[in-house]
């Protein structure tokens, strides 16, 4: 991919990558993000208090959950091996038994997010911004400019988080500015995590005090993958020290399809109603010779076999719970547009991997190893459609474009979009896909197959064995009933 990336061209993203910088003999320290809890006991405690009026209001969000299954303390070795296997320009991990990624029905059921609906698209000036702010917090341009302590209140980096509490949240103030400074602070320290650890970006008043829609009608989820992505790719550089992004969204995604990773707590229960991140919080014991725990992690990463992936967490039809899950073509954060292609992981779909098609390429591309030079751009176009495909004689849908908000008529097609769409975004898993030519299409694992066996020597058990002690026949209850709750059964 050589070229000049001033004339629209893709520059190699593996000069400044941190693998060649490692495979240079070089070391790099591990990547590590100031903690939110904090914020995040904060906001749970306040909830705690609301009336139950106010409580609906706010549950009826869809987001009001997430401070409470915030993790308080993140394995960032863990974290910093898998960075080091990114590749930015397919947003997936190269692992030894192929690439993987996390993909939008995990962010459906580890975060408990929507993934479909409006996108958060509108990047607002900064006067739209600073207006909202100011009625928000009910101060003035000059008081948003005053010293609190060292640092002022009002950045290009946000506002201190400190002062939007005690502007807020501790003020006797109209519940509709509660309302909107609680979103305001979930969706910062939750979801869109910076690097300062004290500041929250407030973008979100946008959709929270500008624009019409409610809160609830955003893709929440496929932002917030979006916003990690572009993350990822740029903490992939040789000279990041810390990462940013919604990191227990990582953590856990790691824990879900890489057993030999997880914590070791003894026996993880979960209920099925509450987002999976819940069974993987490993507390706040300490974690002593990090470097240590670097070295062995990204050794027991090269010796990884396909065998010891599971590859599908959530059932064998992850398409049937999450419909958006297949979609190809791109996600956006406001101006960050990253390409999402499922069908370079079809593993995580429950079919068996054939060669992907060419990547969607940005419009200009540069990732040198001064990260503040990092840019990519995608062009919006690419993001202005919701399109449905259902592939003939098959059980799931391909859905292209991108997830965005519907008018009444139906989706609007904009200029140029159909030859974007034969040219990018044709269903990779179709009939006529395979490589061979043949109109078949890929094999469906065999997980469903084994899960049904396993499932009928339990019901066997359960009829054959009355005397069953009343634990074990509950246990064995419990695991049918999960597995058809799982598969919509």
């Amino acid at each position: 991919m050589p070229g000049d990336p001033e004339d629209g061209t893709v520059i190699p993203s593996f000069g400044g990558h941190v693998a060649s910088y490692i495979w240079g003999g070089q070391e790099r320290n591990v990547l590590r993000c100031l903690s939110r809890t904090q914020l995040c006991s904060a906001l749970v405690t306040w909830r705690g208090r609301l009336a139950q009026e106010h409580l609906e209001l706010i549950d009826g969000s869809g987001l009001s959950h997430l401070p409470g299954i915030m993790f308080r303390r993140f394995d960032w070795p863990l974290i910093s091996v898998f960075v080091e296997r990114w590749q930015p320009d397919t947003n997936t991990f190269h692992m030894p038994c192929g690439e993987i990624t996390i993909m939008l029905h995990d962010v459906y059921h580890i975060l408990g997010l929507r993934v479909d609906g409006s996108m958060v698209s509108t990047t607002p000036s900064t006067d739209v911004i600073r207006d909202a702010c100011q009625v928000t917090l009910d101060m003035t341009a000059e008081e948003l400019n005053e010293k609190c302590g060292t640092k002022t209140i009002w950045q290009g980096s946000g506002v201190l988080t400190e002062r939007i509490m005690d502007s807020t949240l501790e003020e006797q103030r109209p519940f509709s500015v509660h309302y909107s400074a609680y979103m305001w602070l979930v969706l910062g320290g939750c979801l869109f995590l910076d690097k300062s650890g004290n500041r929250t970006h407030p973008s979100f008043l946008n959709e929270l005090v500008v624009e019409d829609l409610q809160i609830s009608d955003y893709s929440w989820g496929s932002a917030a993958l979006a916003y990690l992505y572009r993350q990822l790719g740029t903490e992939s550089r040789k000279d990041a020290d810390s990462i940013a992004g919604c990191l227990m969204l990582l953590q856990a995604w790691i824990y879900e399809y890489f057993p030999c990773f997880r914590p070791q707590k003894g026996t993880l229960t979960r209920e099925i109603s509450i987002p999976r991140a819940c069974a993987w919080d490993v507390g706040s014991e300490c974690r002593n010779k990090i470097m240590e725990r670097l070295l062995a992690f990204r050794a027991r990463l090269d010796q990884l076999t396909d065998n010891e992936v599971n590859w599908l967490p959530y059932g064998v039809d992850p398409a049937r719970r999450v419909p958006a899950t297949p979609f190809i073509g791109c996600i956006q954060y406001r101006s960050i547009i990253e390409p999402y292609m499922p069908d370079r992981v079809v593993r995580q779909l429950g079919f068996v991997q054939e060669i992907p098609r060419t990547i969607i390429r940005p419009e200009k591309a540069k990732r040198p190893t001064n990260l503040k030079m990092y840019r990519v751009d995608f062009s919006t176009e690419m993001t202005s459609v919701m399109w449905t495909w259902f592939v003939p004689g098959s059980s799931f849908s391909i859905v292209l474009g991108a997830l965005t908000r519907l008018g009444g008529g139906g989706p609007t097609v904009a200029p140029g979009y159909m030859q974007w769409l034969y040219r990018f975004s044709r269903p990779r898993l179709s009939l006529g896909g395979s490589s061979d030519g043949s109109s078949r299409l890929p094999e469906r694992t065999n997980t469903d197959y084994w899960m049904g066996r396993s499932l009928e020597i339990h019901r066997r058990s359960l009829d054959e064995y009355p005397s069953m002690k009343r634990e074990t026949r509950a246990m064995t209850e419990q695991l049918i009933a999960d597995w058809k709750a799982m598969m919509g059964l």
